[in-house]
């Protein structure tokens, strides 16, 4: 790509920059915590937070509980791949039904600055919330190309490429992120390339709570690890029950027109146009 492409990029990502939460240009160490949900791109956002602020995991979410592992921690947590209706989370969900829903404020989620929602649905952000926080630090992308594959088969954040009705959009937003770089190595690898990654590190694994409260997983962390400069690991300290939530996943949400009447919300997220999934109290 010709160098006037990258000085656009560089451009458009400095604009975006200026949408998110005021919390994320906020880089006093160890100001915040981390809450960890049950898969990679979680993890990778978690491990981005400590690497820039030393922001360290104390909350491990999977959807129907809530686990502490410092409950005399008093800093305010961050929610990483996590759709929260209140409090500070990178996401990359769309989290509107309808284009004015409420959308919470201290969410850094593309999709929610650029007000993409049910009805422009096709227009998201399909990538990763881990290559969102990447291209807001301004991370340097990994020397190899095997570890740019990884970063990119995170949450299948490729796949958008491969599809002739929304490549033009995908490409839009990795232009728009500052990574003209990625859309030359999606242009060069297959998709059997990426099945093929995801196999090898076993990035489908789940991170789970063993019977004695300590994270476990099947991710293949130590190879995973060997790709970056900057620690990616599962915390070695138990954890504990704090709350217990209503999980729900609606299939058929063709008739409600807002999300904003569904009461107790904690998180919510689109996960296909007309399916949602969400937790409340």
């Amino acid at each position: 790509m010709e160098q006037g492409a990258y000085q656009f990029a560089s451009i458009m990502k400095n604009k975006l920059k200026t949408l998110f939460p005021d919390w994320c240009a906020d880089y006093e160490k160890s100001k915040y915590s981390t809450i960890l949900t049950d898969d990679l791109d979680s993890l990778m956002t978690c491990a981005i937070e400590r690497h820039v602020k030393s922001n360290d995991i104390n909350y491990f979410y999977n959807f129907n509980e809530l686990y502490v592992s410092d409950r005399s921690d008093k800093r305010k947590p961050i929610g990483c791949d996590l759709a929260l209706v209140k409090g500070r989370s990178w996401c990359n969900h769309v989290v509107r039904i309808k284009k004015d829903d409420t959308v919470n404020p201290q969410t850094a989620n593309i999709n929610a600055l650029l007000k993409v929602s049910r009805e422009n649905y096709t227009k998201k952000y399909a990538g990763s919330a881990a290559l969102t926080a990447w291209s807001y630090y301004d991370l340097p992308l990994p020397k190899t190309r095997e570890g740019q594959l990884l970063l990119m088969s995170i949450d299948s954040a490729y796949l958008g490429h491969y599809s002739p009705y929304f490549k033009s959009t995908h490409n839009a937003y990795l232009d728009m992120m500052g990574f003209p770089q990625l859309i030359d190595l999606l242009n060069n690898t297959t998709v059997k390339e990426f099945k093929d990654i995801k196999q090898k590190y076993n990035t489908y694994s789940k991170i789970k709570l063993d019977p004695h409260g300590n994270l476990t997983t099947q991710l293949n962390l130590q190879e995973i690890q060997k790709l970056f400069d900057f620690e990616i690991a599962l915390p070695e300290r138990q954890f504990q029950l704090r709350n217990k939530f209503e999980y729900v996943k609606d299939e058929n949400i063709t008739n409600t027109d807002s999300k904003d009447g569904i009461p107790n919300l904690i998180s919510f997220a689109l996960v296909y146009k007309n399916t949602a999934s969400y937790t409340k109290i």
